[in-house]
């Protein structure tokens, strides 16, 4: 009985020490976190007859540049209505806490697109891909926000699918601005 009373022992410290390192809150207190947002705007578009060209965005996924899993916990993107976003103008796609370090990448995954044109009169457009991912490398720090700001192009990113009756598409045609 003596050995099992040690061996109880022993497992209890071992529990006891197992759960001192757990913080209880699902955070590593050991790993510094950093605010990140990311904003969005359009070079201008050049279809004369256009009002507005409408994404509706379901993700913003922020990729670390190591080997370390994504983090897509930020908030959820407003729907966007990419022609206001011209002369310099950006809108707040998402924003969120992030670990410190290196990022080299961003996707964006698009639920749904609209193109209005200025008689009133709306299409879908087909979405090719539904997501698209942005190769951008930037640091997060811990000192104050972080902001990566991308360009949706609008115009390069519409497309008439001639062998398919006028069909539009929507190819996203995102880039990063330094």
């Amino acid at each position: 009985m003596p050995n099992m009373t040690g061996r109880t022992l022993v497992l209890l410290v071992a529990l006891f020490a197992a759960l001192a390192g757990c913080s209880g809150d699902g955070t590593s207190h050991g790993t510094a976190m950093g605010d990140i947002e990311v904003r969005l705007t359009d070079a201008p578009i050049d279809i004369s007859t256009v009002e507005s060209v409408n994404v509706t965005l379901t993700g913003v996924i922020v990729y670390p540049g190591d080997t370390s899993d994504p983090f897509d916990d930020m908030n959820e993107p407003p729907p966007i209505h990419l022609l206001t976003l011209t002369g310099g103008v950006t809108e707040l796609l998402a924003s969120g806490e992030v670990p410190v370090g290196p990022y080299s990448r961003i996707r964006l995954e698009v639920s749904d697109a609209t193109l209005v044109y200025k008689d009133g009169t709306s299409a879908p457009l087909k979405l090719e891909p539904n997501k698209v991912d942005v190769p951008i490398r930037f640091d997060v720090v811990d000192a104050g926000m972080n902001t990566v700001t991308l360009d949706f192009d609008a115009a390069a990113s519409v497309k008439v699918n001639e062998t398919a009756s006028d069909k539009l598409i929507l190819r996203p045609v995102v880039t990063p601005i330094y």
